[in-house]
């Protein structure tokens, strides 16, 4: 019953002959487990289903899923390892979710028969790698099959070094420690626990953005499972409409299995965090517009600038990075010479400063994130600090509450790359840039406080939109990775760009799986939450 196969080399070519017709109309689930070695009618519980969906489906297709992999794979609740998986979730709000049971594939293959079995008996689904979000359901589902990546970690260089195969279970401290010995390192995340998967698909900023572009710009291909368990290498050359689609797309047209990356020469860099008093707010906004609109003279500098409140103090922090072994760079003088009560910035390697970055971002507590974008611009920075710190006034006496607007230039040398290979689905160009990224990031640990938080992040947007309309700034492009439950992502990409990602997912999966089944995160039409506070 494990000796199942990947389907042939002659179906992949008819489906790349006729993409028009990817899945026929008639497509057998049946059929398709029997050819991945997976016999139906030797499963009693699987064999009612082939005509029709159950009401317990996920109770079948779970004792269906332990019996083919078995218990080491497949986790029921009320067991150890499964609340020790759920309680791993970075998010209060994600680990208080209760899947019906969880599965730890180890290969495409693995994923491709879970996700038949999942249409078969009709039970919904969710896919976790890093399970880095900030709302309920983005990459668990309550009473379904929550597919968790963590066995599909491989970081594999080939011969000539250029790429790395990286699987979506790893962190990205996971894969800049393994190609560290190589003096080697890929465009991802800056965070050490996020996850491969998520960041990708989702754009994926970095420290090396300015020289490189985002991770998904950096992508050669993609192995993914589509909805009728075809395992596809999605490439400019091979099925590249898929390819553009998984390139900020999110979840919506199949489970990624390994990202093939370019690998970019690195060695140690120069980084870490400046923070400064309210006095000092003036100069660190000019340092930060001045550095995002000068970016393209010196690529290797980078800058992220937050506003926080803790202890009745307002703080700005200016996390500066330097591609360079070098201390100091020209680029960075304005920032440097401003007075700081602390500095952290150093000589250190890419997976030190993730670690640092990772101590800012604990597991265990409430979280919501809020992305908007704007023209870059002095004078709208300033009020968007002034706006946030006048709402969270009202909330700043909530347990253990940790408010943050967190600043970053989308420079004019990120937006060059995103024309690159075909194009992203984002929406944007160095026509529109550079632009300010806001991420409004709060934690806090009492739920009775929810809802007066969630709505002063929403006035907190409300206000800043308004106020960008009004001065001709605002920009329509949400980013995936920093937004909030209550945000529509993909229409933000453009009308044009939403109704490609509507007709490529149509090819690959013309009954709406990965919309329907897959019901969690950032689905092709509107927010996964309707309900904005």
């Amino acid at each position: 019953m494990r000796a199942y196969s990947i389907v042939s080399a002659s179906i992949l070519a008819a489906c790349a002959s006729a993409q028009s017709t990817f899945e026929p109309t008639d497509f057998n689930v049946t059929q398709a487990l029997l050819n991945k070695g997976i016999n139906v009618s030797s499963i009693p519980q699987l064999e009612g289903l082939v005509e029709r969906s159950s009401s317990t489906g996920c109770s079948i297709a779970c004792s269906s899923l332990q019996l083919v992999f078995g218990s080491n794979k497949v986790l029921g609740q009320q067991t150890s390892a499964y609340n020790s998986f759920t309680n791993s979730y970075w998010s209060v709000q994600q680990a208080s979710v209760d899947p019906y049971c969880i599965f730890k594939p180890s290969n495409a293959a693995e994923v491709s028969i879970a996700l038949l079995v999942a249409r078969l008996t009709q039970c919904p689904f969710a896919v976790k790698s890093g399970g880095h979000a900030a709302f309920s359901g983005a990459s668990n589902i309550a009473g379904g099959i929550t597919i968790a990546l963590e066995k599909i970690n491989e970081v594999t260089l080939s011969s000539d070094k250029k790429t790395a195969a990286i699987g979506p279970g790893n962190t990205w401290y996971d894969v800049y420690t393994r190609l560290e010995s190589q003096n080697l390192a890929v465009i991802g995340g800056r965070v050490a626990a996020i996850g491969v998967g998520g960041l990708t698909l989702g754009g994926g900023i970095s420290f090396f953005s300015n020289n490189y572009g985002w991770a998904c710009d950096n992508v050669v291909s993609f192995e993914v499972v589509t909805a009728s368990g075809i395992i596809l290498t999605a490439s400019p050359t091979s099925f590249p409409d898929l390819y553009w689609a998984l390139r900020g797309g999110g979840n919506n047209v199949g489970i990624v299995t390994k990202f093939n990356l370019a690998t970019i020469p690195q060695g140690q860099m120069w980084g870490g965090g400046r923070l400064h008093l309210e006095t000092e707010f003036p100069a660190v906004i000019q340092a930060f517009y001045n550095l995002g609109k000068n970016s393209a003279q010196d690529t290797n500098a980078a800058q992220i600038l937050s506003f926080a409140y803790a202890q009745s103090t307002k703080f700005a922090s200016a996390d500066l990075q330097y591609a360079k072994p070098v201390a100091n760079a020209p680029i960075l003088a304005e920032y440097m010479v401003i007075p700081a009560i602390s500095d952290t910035t150093r000589v250190r390697t890419l997976s030190d400063l993730t670690v640092q970055f990772n101590a800012s971002n604990p597991n265990g507590l409430r979280e919501t994130y809020w992305a908007v974008t704007f023209k870059l611009d002095k004078d709208l920075t300033n009020f968007i600090q002034t706006v946030f710190f006048d709402e969270i006034a009202a909330i700043a006496n909530a347990a253990n509450i940790i408010p943050a607007a967190t600043l970053q230039v989308i420079t004019t040398p990120q937006l060059s790359y995103m024309s690159k290979k075909g194009g992203n689905p984002l929406g944007l160009s160095t026509a529109s840039g550079p632009l300010i990224l806001l991420n409004l990031n709060m934690m806090w640990s009492n739920i009775a406080d929810d809802t007066r938080i969630l709505k002063a992040n929403s006035n907190i947007v409300k206000r800043t939109v308004a106020e960008a309309k009004r001065r001709g700034l605002y920009v329509d492009y949400i980013y995936m990775n920093y937004a909030s439950q209550f945000q529509a992502v993909i229409p933000s990409y453009g009308v044009a760009n939403q109704q490609k990602l509507k007709k490529i997912a149509n090819i690959y999966d013309p009954t709406a799986v990965f919309q329907e089944l897959q019901p969690g995160y950032f689905k092709l039409d509107g927010a996964p939450d309707s309900n904005m506070p």
